[in-house]
């Protein structure tokens, strides 16, 4: 399974990270060509929330399909998989990361321009940063509970949803990024528009993160405290 050494767990994890920037890289692209300036806006959040969908379906049983370092930080930090560990942390974030800044350059080189990354008019770091981590927590948290813990058929679909939630009711506000991976490759993306967004995004993306994998925690204490035998 995923360790790293050996020559069966090297190709594992090598599967796996190719999942990861296969994942990760169609999820960056497709928000690159969402958001210039002759997509039509209107359909965007759901565009890219389908494709994120698509690709957990299709990439799900090989890698976990995380396309996200705050998803792979909300996972290592539920403690749900004592065998993943702080090397397969920086391995996926890492790749996930050098997958969106590709999907980001490839978008920029396919259409000659980028949104950037920034707030929207009229909102500043404190709305960017309330929008970011709202969204971000609600993803991680989801992926928690649809995906680790009750794993139906139905959680690619749920998690797709959040996006179409976040991509429309904070879109405007922040850019609707929820994702490092997704910061960095817009940021990479309109790296010659000069306002460099993506680190100040990683923060409020992984506080995100690491509250969805408290509260998750927590909620599993607690149905663990209910669903304990009355003892005397």
């Amino acid at each position: 399974e995923y360790q790293l050494g050996g020559v069966e767990s090297r190709m594992s994890t090598a599967k796996k990270l190719t999942s990861e920037f296969i994942g990760t890289f169609l999820l960056v692209f497709a928000v690159g060509c969402n958001t210039v300036s002759t997509a039509s806006g209107t359909w965007a959040a759901l565009s890219i929330a389908s494709t994120l969908m698509v690709a957990i379906y299709a990439l799900g049983s090989v890698s976990g399909a995380h396309f996200n370092p705050a998803v792979t930080l909300a996972y290592f930090l539920s403690g749900e998989d004592k065998d993943f560990t702080g090397a397969d942390v920086g391995a996926y974030m890492g790749t996930q990361l050098v997958a969106g800044a590709a999907a980001g350059l490839s978008s920029l080189a396919l259409h000659g321009e980028a949104a950037n990354l920034q707030p929207g008019a009229g909102y500043s770091y404190g709305g960017a940063a309330a929008a970011e981590i709202a969204y971000t927590f609600m993803l991680c948290f989801v992926v928690l509970r649809a995906a680790v813990i009750v794993q139906k058929e139905y959680f690619g679909l749920a998690i797709g949803f959040v996006i179409v939630a976040g991509g429309y009711a904070a879109g405007g506000i922040s850019g609707g990024a929820f994702n490092p991976a997704v910061a960095l490759g817009v940021d990479v993306g309109s790296a010659g528009q000069g306002v460099y967004w993506s680190f100040v995004y990683f923060a409020y993306e992984f506080i995100g993160a690491a509250l969805a994998a408290s509260v998750h925690k927590r909620s599993e204490e607690h149905t663990s405290e209910l669903q304990s035998p009355i003892t005397s």
